[in-house]
């Protein structure tokens, strides 16, 4: 017999004597369960052997805690050691997605930059359009014509009116099994200025899972002395 099979054959060996064991164990407690249910108490003497008898519940169930006890910790180590080889196998996979979804999330944060960038272009190009307007119709007003100056006024405010309410969409980009999703991220937090608390939420000490969840909460608009935070694009894979 080679080595692995000697190996094996202990094991099993082991695992039949702890099986045998078990088997008288259950007997044993099942006659005990029985004993309990035939107790009857009428005196002080069947109170006082009844105790006995309870103190004799606890060895037998100290017994088999400790008949289990070793078994218990081999398969807690073992799962433990398992935990940790997958841990290692996974951790470069970990980090890939990491750094894929950081990758990723800052083009659809450049994607969202220039959008915003196009609204505030065409908004200020309404503003100035409208402001050239207001200004045909005062030098209108002044040469004393009234109506083209009126007719004016209308349509710098009509301009002035559209440009406020500009807003430029732009198509996310979409991919096959993912899915993102606006977020927050605190970039650096004072200390010596963050209040104590914020919207009645104590945030001391800096509590930077309290302050993210005021963040969020607000959707980005809240402002906390002290803590400068900016949007960045949570991602999600499937499979």
């Amino acid at each position: 017999m080679d080595q692995k099979e000697e190996v094996v054959a202990v094991i099993q060996s082991d695992s039949s004597t702890a099986t045998v064991q078990e088997t008288e164990m259950g007997k044993e407690v099942t006659a005990v369960e029985m004993e309990a249910g035939a107790i009857v108490i009428n005196t002080d003497e069947d109170y006082e052997s009844a105790a006995a008898f309870g103190r004799t519940i606890k060895q037998k169930t100290a017994q088999v805690q400790e008949f289990f006890a070793p078994m218990k910790k081999a398969a807690h180590d073992a799962h433990a050691n398992i935990c940790a080889r997958e841990k290692a196998i996974l951790a470069p996979l970990v980090e890939a997605e990491r750094i894929l979804k950081k990758t990723m999330g800052n083009y659809l944060m450049e994607v969202e930059r220039r959008r915003k960038e196009e609204e505030e272009r065409q908004r200020l190009a309404a503003q100035a359009e409208a402001d050239k307007k207001l200004q045909e119709a005062m030098a209108l007003e002044s040469a004393g014509k009234t109506d083209e100056a009126e007719a004016a006024l209308e349509e710098a405010d009509f301009v002035d009116s559209i440009g406020r309410n500009i807003t430029v969409s732009a198509e996310k980009p979409k991919a096959a099994g993912t899915s993102s999703t606006v977020d927050w991220e605190i970039v650096s937090v004072d200390d010596s200025k963050v209040p104590i608390d914020v919207a009645g939420i104590c945030i001391r000490p800096v509590d930077t899972k309290a302050v993210l969840k005021l963040i969020r909460a607000s959707k980005g608009q809240i402002k906390i002395p002290g803590v400068a935070y900016k949007t960045v694009a949570k991602l999600s894979f499937k499979k």
